[in-house]
C-alpha cells in the first residue's frame, strides 16, 4: 500500500501491512488467497463517541484536501467488506497536530447509500469557535469579526470537502 494519496499531503510510510491515514490498522490476513494479491485485510477504523470499527475488507480509495495553508482537512477511505458491504471512514484533522481529529466510519449496503452520506455531510458541524462569546471582557464589535472569520473557514472547509469526496466519487465511478 502506498503511503502517497490524492490531495496535496504526502504521509509517513505505514508499518508493513499497516496505514496511517485515518489512525486505521490493517492486517493482510497470511495465506489467504486475498492477501496474496493484495486485497484482503483485517481493518480497524477509529469511530468517535463508538467502538472502533471492525472488518475485514480491501481499500477501495483514499484522500485528503489537506494543505499547507488549511487549518482543518478532512481525509476520506472507502473500502469493500468481505460480506460485499462499503464501509467508509471520515476523518476531520487539525494542523497544530495535536491528533484530536473527529473521527467516524459507517458501513453501508452499496455505494449509492455510502456516497449520499458523504454528500449530505455537514462538513463544518465539527470546528470549534475559538473565542467564548459569554466572555465579558470580549467587545461585541471583537466576537462579531472572530464569528465572521469563523464563517469563512466554515466555507473553505466546505468547499474543499465538496472537491475531495467529487474526486473520490469521480474515481470510484469507473469500478461500479
Amino acid at each position: 500500500m502506498s503511503a502517497a494519496y490524492s490531495g496535496t499531503a504526502i504521509l509517513p510510510k505505514p508499518a508493513p501491512g499497516g496505514s496511517v491515514l485515518h489512525d486505521r490498522l490493517m492486517i493482510p490476513l497470511v495465506g489467504s488467497p486475498a492477501s496474496l494479491a493484495g486485497g484482503t485485510a483485517l481493518v480497524l477504523l477509529r469511530n468517535i463517541g463508538a467502538k472502533p470499527l471492525r472488518f475485514h475488507g480491501e481499500l477501495l480509495a483514499e484522500g485528503s484536501n489537506r494543505s499547507e495553508t488549511a487549518a482543518h482537512w478532512h481525509e476520506i477511505a472507502i473500502y469493500r467488506t468481505d460480506a460485499d458491504h462499503i464501509a467508509v471512514a471520515l476523518r476531520l484533522q487539525r494542523a497544530c497536530g495535536d491528533d484530536l481529529g473527529v473521527h467516524r466510519a459507517r458501513i453501508f449496503g452499496d455505494l449509492d447509500l455510502a456516497a449520499s452520506w458523504l454528500e449530505q455531510f455537514d462538513s463544518s458541524g465539527d470546528l470549534a469557535a475559538d473565542f467564548d462569546v459569554a466572555d465579558r471582557c470580549v467587545s461585541t464589535a471583537s466576537v462579531t469579526l472572530k464569528a465572521a472569520a469563523m464563517r469563512e473557514r466554515a466555507e473553505r472547509l466546505d468547499r474543499a470537502y465538496r472537491g475531495l469526496i467529487g474526486e473520490i466519487l469521480f474515481r470510484l465511478a469507473a469500478d461500479f
